[in-house]
């Protein structure tokens, strides 16, 4: 079986015997909580989690605090401007001074045009990362934005063609249209031919918004991205955890999934004899590079 790839980056507690988020890469907003949509899934509770760059002296100390703490890299996020990308291009010249002492995984937000793909790139984003979103009614609905699933689509299309890595993320629950809209986020990746797929969760961040998804449905999307696709499959750091879910990633193991964030204790158990086990402090989208450090 492949190499089983264990990730706990710093942007939640997390603690156990084999692995602490204490030494994890950190998330970093640009925009501060700042975001132009209201996404009722988030109501942009996730970046107030992050740690603030949305100045050129906050994301300096904020880049410096990863070096001195003996990390690899970063993981840049924030919230989306009115035209879909978040503004990581805004600190462009910061960022390039730093690129060759961390790697840069960005939150990159939907990408309109080939100037803004190239602008991540000049800024040293190693890998895109991006919601994939299967439906129309989904994102008018439950994101409120005024973009299609072409311009999702594009978005990848756009960041692989200015050299970027492109790393989709599949929120199962969030498709207005049930399971089956999920899974067709997975089917629709196939033109993008991503460098890994990451399955991850919806959890009710915002209180108007309680959907979460169920531990069947988390399971079907990883076996459908582990049977349709040859790259990296991972189940992400967003998502229900606990109870019955520990079957999910007990599935994941079985199945032969690549990774998993912020394992319960007992899953690492459960895979020790089954699989290499590789612990990382990396965002687990740093898998591109971890799988070919491992397998090449």
């Amino acid at each position: 079986m492949r190499p089983l790839f264990l990730y706990a980056p710093n942007i939640k507690k997390y603690e156990t015997d084999f692995l602490s988020s204490r030494d994890g890469w950190s998330a970093i907003s640009v925009t501060g909580t700042a975001c132009a949509f209201n996404c009722k899934h988030c109501g942009r509770a996730i970046l107030r989690g992050m740690t603030d760059g949305s100045s050129e002296e906050r994301l300096i100390k904020a880049l410096e605090a990863s070096i001195k703490r003996g990390h690899k890299g970063v993981i840049l996020s924030g919230g989306s401007t009115a035209r879909g990308e978040v503004p990581i291009w805004r600190f462009r010249g910061v960022l390039q001074k730093y690129r060759d002492s961390l790697t840069f995984i960005a939150h990159t937000g939907v990408v309109r045009s080939e100037e803004i793909a190239r602008e991540f790139r000049e800024a040293g984003v190693k890998v895109a990362l991006l919601d994939m979103v299967g439906d129309d009614e989904t994102i008018k609905e439950v994101l409120g934005q005024p973009f299609t699933v072409e311009d999702y689509l594009n978005s990848f299309k756009l960041l692989k063609r200015a050299g970027l890595k492109v790393v989709p993320h599949v929120i199962v629950g969030l498709s207005v249209k049930g399971l089956e809209g999920d899974l067709r986020s997975l089917e629709l990746l196939k033109e993008v031919s991503p460098d890994a797929v990451i399955v991850v969760g919806l959890m009710p961040l915002s209180v108007n918004f309680s959907r979460q998804a169920s531990p069947e449905g988390l399971m079907a999307a990883l076996k459908k991205a582990r049977d349709e696709f040859s790259v990296p499959v991972m189940l992400g750091c967003a998502r229900p955890r606990g109870g019955e879910y520990l079957k999910v990633e007990q599935f994941a193991v079985d199945y032969d999934v690549d990774g998993i964030a912020f394992p319960e204790e007992e899953t690492v158990g459960y895979a020790q004899g089954k699989r290499q086990i590789v612990f990382s402090n990396a965002c687990c989208a740093n898998v591109v590079f971890d799988f070919l450090g491992v397998v090449a």
